[in-house]
């Protein structure tokens, strides 16, 4: 019996790391954000940078991305980061066999494998956070409580929504302790936080550089975003909510019988209040920073039976999971290039066609920079739709790919893209008033020579730019020349 666990448990592990490294899927939110960055720094990116995140975990690549010439490589180490995840997980449940088996087939886990995110790295910070801040509860010694605040720290150096699991863990663990155990706490989170502050020193010459932009860009977010297109977050739906909920481990929710939750207070008021925060923006990625806790907390109080149950039901969410993955070894889903995953489907609805967009897109990146050498091409028609062109090229034959945006600002003279005043009126004869302004905008440091661009590109459909025309079409690209006047 141990040894077909011990066989069914092997079979899983290797079907995991298998889908993960056949399936062409990499992630469809935010990838750009981390495998661009490590593609610009190993000096293959056509293209400006621009991510709305911490550059470190793009930057941790660069060297392996320049040897590798492939986003592979992220693949490799997001199954290295899952991997320790999941022994984390063991080792701190005593060694359970039965919190391991759990951890191994719970379904975010198979979720994320393929991902280019900072997830599963900053999970495991936020993992080992919880286990010390606990471990300083029960010996009430300052140096678990240090190492806390560290791994929170190093957490938020990847992943900035580690900061608000951070923030909820020392409230919840520390609001009745002295309020130098509270600075202990601030303290080691910012020392945790070194990495990117000198990162961003050394690449901004502002160490807060990418902490407040990411806030900023997540104010704008919300409001729309800066094209004031549409709430900028995961909507609200059955179809949006069932898969966030889906992913949370089915053991969790006994935990709210008040025989379990009283045993398990702060640690249920963690989980509780961080899950109403992912809530506000319902993605099932978010949940794998949650889960392991969820697991160590469950595993406590499951018996024989209800852990039977719970597999074969993680088991079945795990195959609607991966699904997608699987599928699109063969076909591309929903018209796609970078891509769909399950939460996407239930939203959207499924389509399949034969082969792969992006491998068609790298095909006429090749021959458009044979038959175009060297030249500097503006991309819409969507603003950023020179990142897709810049993520699938790998070459030196394009000198760069231009945002049509940062063209057409440029042709207007303008440089401000999103704007946000806030200045109170005084009710009295006061003589002063002040106000408070920030924004984003275009980098007026800029050598591109926009005005002397001759050629366009666009995606799927001709360039909707004034004074170019339409000269060639290739499988996916359209190309436009500037017409001279």
């Amino acid at each position: 019996m141990i040894f077909k666990s011990q066989s069914v448990l092997a079979l899983g592990i290797i079907l995991l790391i298998a889908i993960t490294l056949i399936t062409p899927y990499y992630g469809s939110t935010d990838i750009g954000d981390y495998s661009d960055v490590a593609k610009y720094f190993a000096g293959d990116y056509a293209a400006k940078i621009r991510s709305s995140h911490s550059y470190l975990l793009g930057y941790l690549h660069v060297p392996f991305l320049a040897w590798m010439k492939s986003f592979f490589i992220f693949k490799i180490t997001s199954l290295l980061f899952l991997a320790f995840l999941v022994y984390s997980v063991y080792v701190l449940s005593g060694r359970d066999k039965r919190a391991l088996w759990l951890i191994v087939f719970s379904p975010v886990v198979w979720y994320m494998a393929p991902w280019i995110n900072p997830i599963q790295l900053a999970s495991i910070f936020l993992l080992w956070a919880y286990a010390f801040i606990v471990r300083y509860r029960e010996e009430h010694a300052i140096r678990w409580l240090v190492y806390s605040g560290l791994l929170v720290g190093l957490g938020w150096a990847v992943w900035d929504t580690i900061l608000y699991f951070g923030v909820i863990l020392g409230l919840v663990f520390l609001y009745d302790r002295k309020i130098s155990h509270g600075t202990f706490f601030i303290v080691a989170i910012i020392l945790g936080l070194l990495p990117r502050l000198l990162l961003d020193q050394y690449l901004f010459g502002f160490p807060f550089y990418t902490t407040i932009k990411t806030f900023i860009s997540g104010f704008v977010n919300l409001s729309g975003g800066i094209y004031s297109q549409a709430y900028g977050h995961t909507p609200h739906t059955l179809r949006t909510l069932l898969p966030f909920l889906l992913a949370i481990p089915v053991l969790f929710w006994r935990l709210y019988h008040p025989r379990f939750f009283s045993q398990e207070k702060r640690s249920m008021i963690f989980l509780s209040i961080s899950l109403l925060l992912l809530l506000t923006n319902p993605q099932i990625r978010y949940l794998l920073a949650l889960t392991p806790v969820m697991i160590l907390i469950a595993n406590k109080y499951t018996t024989p039976q209800l852990f039977k149950i719970h597999l074969w039901f993680s088991a079945l969410i795990l195959v609607l999971f991966v699904m997608p993955y699987a599928l699109q070894i063969f076909f591309t889903m929903n018209h796609q290039i970078y891509g769909a995953e399950f939460s996407g489907v239930a939203q959207e609805g499924l389509s399949l066609t034969p082969g792969h967009l992006d491998r068609t897109l790298e095909d006429d990146l090749s021959l458009l920079a044979q038959e175009y050498p060297d030249k500097t091409f503006v991309v819409g028609n969507g603003p950023d739709d020179y990142q897709v062109l810049a993520h699938y090229y790998w070459g030196i034959h394009v000198k760069e790919f231009v945002s049509i945006q940062d063209y057409q600002l440029v042709l207007r003279n303008e440089s401000v893209l999103y704007t946000k005043r806030f200045e109170p009126e005084p009710r009295i004869a006061e003589r002063r008033q002040f106000w408070i302004e920030g924004g984003l905008k275009k980098n007026e440091h800029d050598n591109t020579d926009y005005k002397s661009i001759e050629y366009g590109l666009s995606l799927n459909e001709p360039l909707k730019l004034e004074s170019f025309s339409v000269v060639k079409k290739y499988n996916l690209l359209y190309l436009s020349k500037k017409v001279k006047a």
